[in-house]
């Protein structure tokens, strides 16, 4: 192949990506929404009915937690789903938000305390992630 056929080649590929490119972007852009239609996702989130509801908010457990040593818990979701869960721990109250597992437990966590809950159909449990420690074991609802 020449060095003529070959810049051509070139530039021939180069001009069909730009055209693709063009076309996709084009097909994408069909119908323009102002930004001030546009409405956040959380809010639908809270309205929507518990089937189409994040999994841990259908899963979750709340209530009084009964557990080993003479330990409790308090679990509470004060507003909407988006809010979080106030778990209540020895007379405080902390803000707790849901991370994702792939296990399906539901765990909620506040970061600046380092607590952690994870509950499973069969028991709950409140962990120190800070220091490494179990703070309430054996939890169940009742």
């Amino acid at each position: 192949m020449t060095a003529f056929n070959a810049s051509c080649l070139s530039s021939v590929f180069k001009s069909c990506s730009v055209f693709a490119a063009t076309a996709v972007l084009a097909s994408c852009a069909s119908d323009k929404m102002p930004v001030s239609d546009t409405k956040p996702v959380l809010p639908q989130i809270a309205k929507a009915p518990a089937a189409s509801q994040p999994t841990w908010a259908t899963q979750l457990v709340t209530g009084n937690f009964k557990c080993e040593l003479g330990n409790k818990v308090e679990l509470r979701m004060d507003g909407r789903v988006t809010d979080g869960v106030t778990l209540v721990w020895k007379g405080s109250s902390y803000m707790m938000s849901p991370v994702g597992t792939s296990t399906g437990a539901v765990r909620l966590e506040n970061k600046s305390e380092g607590l952690v809950w994870i509950q499973i159909p069969a028991k709950s449990m409140l962990l120190n992630s800070k220091v490494g420690q179990q703070l309430a074991n054996e939890c169940k609802a009742g």
